[in-house]
């Protein structure tokens, strides 16, 4: 639902998601974010997207992600943000992964909740969409959260 994300144009017209797929390549080589499909594992079908947008400076990345709507509640977001934020710690050695939500994408931000990032507070008026300043919550984790939380 386009109403509550930031990046994702409505009305979603032809050509733009291969575009914006045409961008992954430059995008990892560049150091500036991974994106992978998220896809059901019994048949391939792709459902969604998941993202790193990286900030190697601060040994950061902010989550990113988008399911389509018919595969909602259904665990394929908290299953691939856990992979991709185990993948950031351990493999890019990040010191921290954040993601933002609007205030009313409840759905987003539990998915924040059930990877374990801890709710940092409401980033007011942070964005504007159609003209209208847009709260955002904010959640975080932090390497050694990561870690102590997998025993690790």
């Amino acid at each position: 639902m386009s109403k509550t994300t930031l990046n994702i144009p409505h009305p979603y017209e032809d050509g733009l998601a291969e575009s914006w797929i045409s961008t992954h390549r430059d995008n990892l080589n560049s150091g500036k974010n991974i994106t992978y499909a998220i896809v059901k594992k019994d048949t391939d079908e792709l459902i969604g997207s998941i993202s790193l947008m990286l900030n190697k400076t601060h040994k950061k990345a902010e989550l990113g992600y988008w399911i389509g709507a018919p595969y909602w509640s259904q665990g394929y977001c908290t299953e691939a943000s856990q992979s991709i934020i185990e993948f950031g710690f351990r493999e890019l050695y990040l010191n921290r992964i954040y993601a933002l939500a609007m205030v009313e994408n409840a759905g987003s931000w539990r998915v924040m909740k059930k990877v374990k990032m801890k709710y940092e507070g409401i980033r007011r008026q942070n964005v504007i969409k159609d003209g209208v300043s847009i709260d955002l919550k904010s959640y975080g984790i932090l390497r050694e959260d990561f870690y102590r939380q997998h025993n690790r």
